[in-house]
């Protein structure tokens, strides 16, 4: 499984405010080992500058998660990381249509 695309979506939602910060790539790379599959920490870090690299949207980012992986984890991993510095209020926006993409329950999360 390739877990690169899902990074990139994590990053993205926790860069709406204009910043990763360190405790948001933190929790993400726990998260993402625990939940998703095992990566070592220079990909996931490589990953993280080809995100920056990248001029993509969030809706770019969605779409190119493969439909084998559950979308209510993914969610979660979102969420935990964007919030793990607080939830700015564009963090919010994009955590907000990452829900609807899949069809989830937005209010399970407040």
């Amino acid at each position: 499984m390739n877990v690169k695309e899902i990074i990139k979506l994590v990053a993205c939602v926790a860069a709406q405010d204009g910043i990763i910060s360190k405790i948001e790539l933190e929790t993400a790379y726990k998260l993402i080992n625990s939940e998703i599959g095992k990566i070592d920490k220079k990909s996931f870090n490589s990953f993280i500058v080809e995100f920056f690299e990248e001029n993509l949207t969030l809706e770019d980012y969605l779409l190119a998660i493969s439909k084998e992986y559950n979308p209510e984890i993914i969610i979660d991993i979102c969420y935990k990381s964007a919030t793990s510095d607080g939830l700015e209020i564009r963090e919010n926006f994009a955590f907000d249509k990452v829900c609807k993409f899949w069809d989830a329950d937005i209010s399970k999360y407040y």
